[in-house]
């Protein structure tokens, strides 16, 4: 083994950092964070009426009162793996006929799932109403998706003649476990220029903080998982990007008294992250059991390489648009609360001017700028308990996504002027990535999701809950993948012989909204 099996590291800091790059329309996340959002399938880019406005649409900013808003989603995400080869059937542990093959008898079941919990993910953001015409937002939110997943490393079975044993858990090439810290603190102004006319726009300073696991091929062997000859290797990668610089532009026009329109773009620079690596050579024993005692009376580490900065990574994300036509039916007559100042008569307010509003959106990522995800790391770097294995300097991640279009369709209606509102929604965003290069780090199946919710209004804080429920259209290559792991096999090119994400792979996305905004 000439190159390192850690290589796969690569394909780790890939997915890794593809989760720091989830927004509206691509990677994992459905349509906008915010409850408001949540409760309406995402079609809010016209009405953008509260302070979240400074990220999904700042023109909203300048019909705002002067407020604070702090939220949170509590997100379950439910996600399943079955692994299949190339003839459709589950991919045994081994190419030896001694270990039980998932879903024969004897073996573990097929399908492998991540454990599942509530994740929180809040929000916080304020409007400051400067002039009748000026107002300047700021939002602190990170992406709309779960930013910790675990997948097992080992999979229980009771072999007919051993009992109670473990095996290497099928999907371990992809993605073992995800701990991401993510956030996109956003400053905008929003401005007037003529009656019915706000645009506005925001700076994106954008922060990763992400830690990875997922293991690689030491070698590679036709016919299966070659973790029979105990060379798997563990591979941990961290890295950090403190400076994602981007933009957000908007604008709004009250076209008609009944219309209006909410227009929406985001650029943001590639994520480009040093890396440091942590790679566990002779994990598994010959029977794929986890090894306790690796180094076998060696010092102590003597399998472990801690390579800090070991390489550096870069991946683009995808510019987006929006578009929205929100027709809402004012209140006949409706008396309007006193103003506080005379800076107010531009401001908004659909739980007092509407009787209810509905709002259509279209939506666009470029989804297509990440063919792959660049991967790079320093020539010779050793990796500790192999004989010459060392890190390959190019590990490069295919992941060939397409551009995502999208439809939103949702709205309010006020069953108590200045006191309730009710509100529903749904969304359909199309497949963004052909199956046979599915991958666990995001799902790129078609997109449906539907949402209700309800503010009540307490005196001077609008309290908002909402639920959403999104289905991903599953993606399944009947066991005919195109990702191959990083290897240290030469005659393979340093790319497993079998690629590792043929079979199926399932999500859903439950969650819960609660947020208040208080208007001064």
């Amino acid at each position: 083994m000439r190159r390192g099996s850690a290589s796969a590291a690569g394909a780790a800091l890939a997915a890794m950092v593809a989760a720091g790059a989830a927004r509206a329309s691509s990677g994992l996340d459905s349509p906008d964070i915010g409850v408001l959002q949540l409760g309406r399938g995402g079609a809010w880019v016209a009405r953008a009426d509260d302070p979240l406005a400074a990220y999904f649409n700042p023109a909203g900013l300048a019909a705002q009162r002067t407020s604070a808003h702090g939220g949170v989603h509590l997100i379950h995400l439910a996600q399943c793996f079955t692994r299949l080869g190339p003839d459709g059937r589950p991919v045994p542990p081994s190419y030896t006929t001694a270990i039980p093959a998932p879903g024969s008898e004897g073996g573990p079941d097929p399908e492998v799932c991540a454990e599942s919990g509530l994740f929180p993910n809040p929000q916080v953001a304020g409007t400051l109403r400067v002039s009748d015409a000026l107002a300047v937002g700021v939002a602190v939110l990170g992406p709309h998706g779960v930013g910790e997943r675990k997948w097992p490393e080992s999979l229980p079975y009771t072999h007919p003649s051993f009992g109670d044993m473990t095996q290497p858990s099928p999907q371990r090439y992809l993605l073992t476990s995800l701990d991401a810290l993510i956030l996109m603190p956003t400053l905008s102004v929003g401005f007037t220029p003529a009656e019915g006319v706000s645009v506005g726009a925001g700076f994106i300073w954008g922060t990763a903080s992400i830690d990875f696991v997922n293991f690689s091929e030491a070698t590679s062997a036709e016919g299966g998982d070659d973790f029979n000859s105990h060379n798997d290797l563990r591979t941990r990668a961290r890295a950090d990007d403190l400076f994602i610089p981007g933009f957000v532009l908007g604008a709004r026009w009250a076209a008609t008294d009944h219309l209006d329109l909410g227009a929406w773009f985001k650029w943001q620079d590639a994520v480009r992250a040093k890396t440091d690596l942590v790679i566990e050579s002779r994990y598994w024993t010959a029977a794929g059991v986890k090894n306790e005692d690796p180094c076998r009376g060696e010092s102590p580490g003597c399998n472990v390489t801690d390579e800090k900065g070991a390489g550096d990574l870069e991946m683009q994300i995808p510019m987006e648009a929006k578009l929205g036509l929100r027709y809402h039916r004012p209140r006949a007559g409706a008396a309007r609360p006193a103003r506080a100042s005379a800076a107010e008569p531009r401001v908004r307010d659909p739980m007092v001017d509407d009787l209810f509003d509905v709002e259509l959106d279209f939506t666009w990522a470029h989804n297509s700028a990440v063919d792959a995800i660049e991967v790079r790391f320093r020539e010779g770097i050793p990796v500790r308990g192999t004989v010459v294995g060392t890190v390959p300097p190019n590990a490069d991640v295919p992941h060939r996504w397409r551009d995502v279009l999208g439809v939103r369709l949702g709205g309010d209606f006020v069953v108590l002027q200045n006191l309730l509102a009710l509100r529903a929604g749904g969304f359909f965003e199309t497949k963004g990535q052909d199956d046979a290069d599915l991958n666990l780090d995001f799902h790129l199946g078609h997109r449906i999701g539907a949402g209700v919710g309800v503010t009540a209004r307490v005196g001077p804080v609008d309290v908002s809950v909402a639920f959403q429920h999104t289905f991903f259209g599953p993606l399944d290559n009947g066991g005919k993948g195109r990702l191959k792991a990083v290897s240290g096999s030469a005659p393979s090119g340093y790319r497993s012989v079998q690629s590792v994400n043929g079979g199926r792979f399932e999500s859903s996305l439950d969650e819960f909204g609660m947020s208040g905004t208080m208007r001064f």
